[in-house]
């Protein structure tokens, strides 16, 4: 009679088991955030958010193209109707939608339209931001090893959602908590010039206090849960770097929830997380050798020198294009071509949402291996 026996597929450890990877995110936050809060509150100069912005933002958002035009996933994005929409006609109508914005100057000629379209960003920005927060704080507690209960989760998408309408919320107050005590004593190195709240102020603040009251509850629900867990389960490793993890981009968020000046500080850990979590999804992904564009990329990734090189040499590009775009004295098709760069924001959040779902079977099978080793798998 056969036996079923335990075997463990070669495999090295998973990026999020190994001690430096999380110990980076975490350490970004005093090391990156904190320092360009204080010197933003003792200089007036604004050169060093241009290259913070330079080496850690808009790298960021080019390296999503390097997972995006990998072969084995252009492939699966062409396999069924319901893909070449979500991740070919949609991506394609944002980039075309910017630069149709571009051409017809509608920011321009319809200041409503470039509210309600500033709007539009901002929230899918912030959504992005707690988004990937969450999934981040996920791998941070399997950590653990623990089995929270399963409410613990609804807890923290609302918790996170609270933060996400506080962000939105001091955004439509001018950028500035509408809190009469915040705005009153907020020093002046953190205050916009010229920035108007777009609705009441006093609707604002009830909204605020209200979101505040949720967000502490919720907050302190899920963190509750996940002691108890560590408690029952009679080990507590990991949970206090789970929860200063939870910790930090809660201290992050609360720059911008301030003052919407701090929201280049508040995106730091974002920025340094993202870097970390791609590092395998660049250099472990399998290619395809019969693919040019898989080879081209398999020749740049074999030096990370190179690599790196590339990606700052693409962003720095995209920026200088970006600020020599709102000159009035280029032609108009020039700034209509840059405004699709515009887009390539907007590109990032929507296939960010569907390239990290570990709820899809694709994406499940090609990022499991890369964070976490396979578990145990038997034979027979």
């Amino acid at each position: 009679m056969a036996t079923a026996s335990a075997t463990i597929a070669p495999a090295e450890q998973g990026l999020f088991e190994r001690k430096l990877p999380p110990r980076i995110i975490l350490a970004s936050f005093f090391l990156l955030a904190l320092p360009l809060v204080t010197i933003v509150s003792l200089t007036s100069q604004q050169w060093f958010v241009s290259i913070y912005l330079w080496l850690f933002g808009l790298t960021h958002f080019v390296l999503t193209l390097s997972v995006y035009l990998q072969s084995e996933n252009l492939r699966y994005f062409r396999a069924t109707a319901q893909n070449i929409f979500l991740f070919f006609v949609i991506p394609l109508a944002i980039l075309m939608g910017f630069y149709a914005i571009g051409v017809l100057q509608l920011n321009a000629r319809f200041p409503v339209f470039a509210v309600a379209l500033s709007l539009v960003i901002r929230v899918l920005d912030f959504n992005h931001l707690n988004r990937q927060t969450y999934g981040v704080y996920q791998m941070f507690k399997a950590r653990t090893g623990l089995r929270p209960a399963p409410s613990i989760k609804r807890f923290e998408q609302a918790y996170l959602i609270s933060l996400t309408a506080l962000l939105l919320t001091t955004f439509l107050a001018g950028g500035i908590c509408p809190l009469p005590l915040v705005r009153e004593w907020l020093p002046k190195a953190f205050v916009a010039s010229g920035s108007r709240a777009m609705l009441p102020l006093g609707a604002l603040t009830v909204l605020f206090v209200g979101l505040l009251c949720l967000a502490a509850v919720c907050g302190a629900a899920s963190v509750t849960l996940l002691v108890r867990a560590g408690k029952a389960a009679g080990r507590r490793g990991g949970v206090p770097e789970a929860l200063g993890y939870l910790g930090i981009q809660t201290a992050a968020a609360l720059f911008a929830i301030v003052s919407f000046r701090l929201y280049f500080a508040t995106l730091a850990t974002h920025y340094v997380e993202y870097h970390v979590l791609m590092y395998p999804r660049c250099f472990n992904s399998e290619l395809d050798d019969t693919s040019g564009l898989d080879r081209w990329f398999g020749r740049v990734r074999r030096n990370w020198v190179i690599f790196y090189g590339t990606t700052l040499l693409v962003a720095g590009v995209v920026m200088v294009l970006r600020a020599a775009g709102s000159s009035p004295s280029l032609p108009m098709s020039y700034r209509a071509v840059v405004s699709i760069f515009d887009g390539l924001f907007v590109f990032h959040y929507f296939v960010e949402m569907l390239i990290w779902r570990f709820s899809n079977p694709f994406f499940r099978k090609a990022l499991t291996s890369l964070y976490f080793t396979p578990r145990l798998r038997t034979s027979q």
